[in-house]
């Protein structure tokens, strides 16, 4: 009796240890590589609520809006201040779910008014993002 009483405590104390009793989950976006990104992104659920952080040039412009079901993230390349900031912004779920995307356009190859200066380009590049874009459930 012993034994299943020891063995009983030591699976709960496994237990506790593994179990997110707050609800609180982070994910770190690790591919960043020909983004704008200075710093891998962590996307944050604190009780339902979904943030992401990430760090970018100080000159970078940064819009959001929700596009479909997806929280789009767009950097806008405005040159090079050689210093960070750091921003967190809200993320909004749509049925359940949370996805979100960042889309990079460059200062060398944009034409603000229509874009027409990618058209001749056979690998866009304001189209990268990086991979592992979460969603949640």
């Amino acid at each position: 009796m012993k034994k299943i009483t020891f063995a009983v405590a030591m699976l709960l104390i496994m237990a506790s240890f593994t179990v997110n009793f707050n609800n609180n989950t982070t994910q770190v976006l690790t591919d960043i590589e020909g983004t704008l990104l200075k710093k891998a992104p962590i996307i944050e659920n604190n009780n339902g609520d979904y943030s992401v952080t990430f760090t970018v040039d100080q000159n970078v412009i940064v819009s959001s809006s929700l596009v479909g079901e997806s929280n789009e993230i767009f950097l806008i390349e405005n040159g090079n201040s050689n210093e960070s900031k750091t921003l967190t912004v809200g993320l909004k779920s749509v049925n359940g779910k949370v996805s979100t995307a960042f889309n990079n356009i460059y200062e060398s190859n944009t034409d603000v008014s229509g874009l027409s200066s990618s058209l001749f380009i056979e690998d866009p590049i304001f189209d990268r993002r990086p991979k592992g874009a979460i969603a949640w459930e």
